[in-house]
């Protein structure tokens, strides 16, 4: 549309161009014309052009100037000063049309050019307007209006019904400075729609527990143990605590000792800083919200736990200990109860350690039991040099126990075998620790495997340490044996069907292992 009138614009400037350019030589023929016949009348040539242009090339007006003028000099000298003066000098008629046309036809091509751009512009405008009104339009008839307040929904609704009215074309430049940064339509749609997001976000978590209550109606978040009856606290934490043998065991002389006592201020007052309450019993699940259930109160300022003489309830206290024994009777405190006789074995047997040389052997020991060490460090292979061989730890009883000197390690070569990491063990523990691995009262297993599982030692003693999967790194552990690993029923122990894969380069399967 644009290039169109530019076009038009153009044909017509060329147009008027060639007509007057026609113009301009029938106007030289005539001009000469008229000057010839004043000349017959007996004017001179330049007095009849000068009278033709004062007259504007009126021949009869002009012959009428020549001769009713007495001082025929003086009136054509100040017509044609009057002519002079509209026009510059040495430019004629026939140049200053030229340039009128010339300029004329520079001011209609710009304005055409401003037309066009202002025309795009008041489309684009509307095209904008439309746009946002659709935009608003559906916007207010899907979700995003349940956000909205009555009172703005009605305004924006006016606002969208209103009919947009087209400013009239107007010819003058404006001041864009002013004006507000024109937005796209997908600019727009998008506040739109993130406005919506954020809107039916914030009504979603006003509402999540209605909306959790209308699709889960069956499911109920239970009471707190506080909350419920003390029978079944009492009940639940001694469930919850009967792996912890101490704690048990503690809880039941604090309770025996209150119903046999309840006058004794020192049978209903806990200090919960005291070592052995904060090792054995603090911390343990269920311990310590037996004792609130049986009413003792935790006094912040001494940080205590205190069961006042009026609070004393005989009907808890029997429920309480009831329920210890009958903890005591489970088979989680059982085999909690084994495990703490173990590792008690394990720091005793630890406190025999004589070092892994015969240079580190402890002052103190018997002469026989030194000679016997002395044998088995002679069996044993020289330790390589920093730099060769891989390191083999072995720890007594469980890592999380700690147990002070239950932890030896020294380098061994991958061609060592297994037996070579028994006679280093009997250096170092002396000779208790091997009979009951041999006898499987203990058990030696490889902790960088999974499930962990023992070694047979009667089956691999001979085995070297890269075949049994113990180099480039060997981690071995003395664990407590269970009753199907000391009666040798491999099937009981779950060792018929063994998962996992060989450790290390040329080691063997685990179903090769066990």
């Amino acid at each position: 549309m644009v290039f169109k009138k530019l076009t038009d614009r153009l044909t017509t400037a060329a147009s008027t161009a060639a007509q007057h350019a026609t113009n301009s030589l029938w106007y030289d023929r005539d001009q000469a014309g008229k000057i010839a016949q004043l000349e017959s009348m007996g004017f001179s040539p330049e007095r009849a052009r000068h009278a033709l242009n004062a007259t504007e090339g009126d021949v009869d007006r002009a012959a009428e100037l020549l001769l009713l003028s007495d001082d025929g000099e003086d009136v054509l000298g100040a017509a044609a000063a009057t002519a002079a003066a509209a026009q510059p000098a040495g430019v004629t008629n026939h140049d200053v049309e030229g340039r009128h046309v010339a300029a004329h036809n520079d001011e209609q091509m710009r304005l055409a050019m401003e037309e066009s751009l202002r025309v795009t512009q008041q489309n684009e405008e509307r095209q904008l307007r439309q746009a946002e009104a659709a935009s608003m339009s559906n916007f207010a008839n899907g979700s995003g209006t349940a956000n909205i307040p009555p009172a703005k929904a009605k305004a924006t609704t006016a606002t969208q019904q209103k009919p947009i009215q087209q400013k009239k074309p107007t010819q003058k430049t404006t001041n864009t400075k002013n004006q507000p940064p024109i937005r796209s339509a997908a600019a727009i749609n998008a506040g739109k729609a993130a406005a919506s997001r954020h809107n039916i976000s914030n009504h979603s978590k006003k509402t999540a527990k209605s909306t959790l209550d209308h699709t889960h109606p069956h499911v109920k978040i239970p009471d707190k143990l506080q909350n419920k009856s003390k029978e079944e606290q009492i009940l639940r934490c001694a469930d919850r605590v009967k792996p912890h043998v101490m704690a048990v065991d503690t809880l039941l002389r604090v309770l025996t000792s209150v119903k046999s006592s309840p006058g004794v201020d020192k049978f209903r007052t806990i200090d919960r800083t005291n070592p052995n309450y904060v090792t054995y019993v603090r911390d343990k699940p269920g311990a310590e919200d037996l004792l609130l259930a049986m009413n003792y109160r935790r006094i912040a300022s001494k940080n205590e736990l205190r069961l006042e003489r009026h609070l004393v309830d005989d009907a808890l206290l029997y429920l309480g200990i009831s329920a210890l024994e009958q903890a005591r009777t489970s088979t989680e405190y059982r085999e909690a109860k084994k495990w703490r006789a173990f590792h008690a074995e394990m720091r005793r047997v630890a406190k025999q350690l004589g070092g892994g040389s015969a240079e580190n052997l402890v002052n103190g020991m018997t002469e026989e039991e030194t000679q016997i060490r002395l044998a088995f460090l002679s069996h044993c292979p020289k330790e390589p040099p920093q730099g060769r061989g891989a390191w083999m730890h072995v720890y007594l009883g469980e890592e999380e126990e700690k147990i002070g000197g239950g932890y030896v390690s020294r380098r061994f070569d991958g061609d060592d075998i297994l037996d070579d990491v028994l006679n280093w063990l009997g250096g170092c523990y002396g000779t208790e620790l091997l009979e009951k691995l041999k006898s499987r009262e203990w058990c030696l297993c490889d902790l960088n495997r999974y499930p962990i599982l023992p070694l047979d030692l009667e089956k691999h003693r001979k085995k070297t340490l890269q075949y049994l999967g113990l180099f480039p790194s060997g981690k071995l552990g003395v664990r407590l044996s269970d009753d199907s690993w000391r009666s040798g029923d491999m099937d009981d122990h779950g060792l018929g069907d063994v998962a996992g894969s060989a450790r290390g380069l040329g080691a063997a399967s685990r179903s090769m292992l066990h």
